[in-house]
């Protein structure tokens, strides 16, 4: 699903950078768009620091950035990524099978986002949308969008939070202890403790155990313990921490 704006001259060649700590990603990506003859790979990278180094001497049209790669400095790196190379689009990519952070990812400027039921039709769509100018947000997030709509545009409680609250609410809600999300967050367990009080207030709920509930039920937990760490960090975040 793509929404018009006044659309920008489209480069006679796609210049793309792949952002992704996986080498099968980054490769089956590759193969995706050599067979597109109006686009090219100009680069990969790996980390979030391998990002902005590709971006400095390389010309880049969109950003195919896996939404997990800077774990919680995710948002961080596209608000990082917009304020120095305004002209590049980045489409984030969720393949990890939950939507619970897409609207805090599109805040960030991000011009599109597929979550992991895009197909090939849709990827190269998306990326010669968000191109000359549009943006672009993957059919089931569409669909859930319409849904809230139709139910009158309530939003989940947990709206309410601050981007930090969110991220320890995901974290705690995960059953990754204090001492953790403290040092994930660059923070004390002081403050996490404080965090948590703000969210029991503002969710009206009574105990760490209801955390827990309220996270699994809302699809804000880490979809598999088998994760490697960095998949268990919310891709949220207001710096870019790098």
């Amino acid at each position: 699903m793509s929404s018009k704006a006044p659309l920008d001259p489209t480069p006679s060649r796609i210049r793309l950078l792949i952002a992704d700590d996986r080498w099968v990603v980054r490769e089956g990506l590759k193969r995706m768009i050599a067979q597109c003859a109006d686009m090219k790979v100009v680069g990969e990278a790996g980390t979030p620091d391998e990002v902005l180094e590709q971006l400095q001497p390389t010309d880049v049209d969109v950003i195919l950035l896996d939404a997990w790669l800077g774990g919680p400095k995710t948002r961080g790196l596209i608000r990082e990524v917009r304020r120095r190379y305004a002209r590049c689009r980045v489409v984030v990519l969720n393949v990890q099978g939950r939507d619970a952070d897409a609207l805090r990812l599109l805040g960030t400027r991000a011009a599109g986002y597929l979550g992991k039921d895009h197909s090939r039709e849709q990827l190269i769509d998306a990326i010669r949308q968000v191109v000359r100018g549009a943006s672009y947000v993957s059919p089931s997030l569409a669909s859930r969008l319409i849904s809230d709509l139709r139910g009158g545009g309530r939003k989940p409680r947990h709206a309410a939070l601050s981007d930090r609250e969110y991220q320890v609410l995901c974290r705690f809600g995960s059953g990754i202890p204090f001492k953790q999300i403290a040092a994930e967050l660059g923070v004390s367990p002081k403050t996490v403790s404080t965090y948590r009080s703000r969210i029991l207030d503002k969710l009206k709920l009574r105990t760490s155990a209801e955390i827990i509930r309220y996270a699994i039920e809302h699809r804000l937990v880490v979809p598999s313990t088998t994760a490697p760490a960095r998949r268990q960090k919310s891709p949220t975040d207001r710096s870019a921490g790098l």
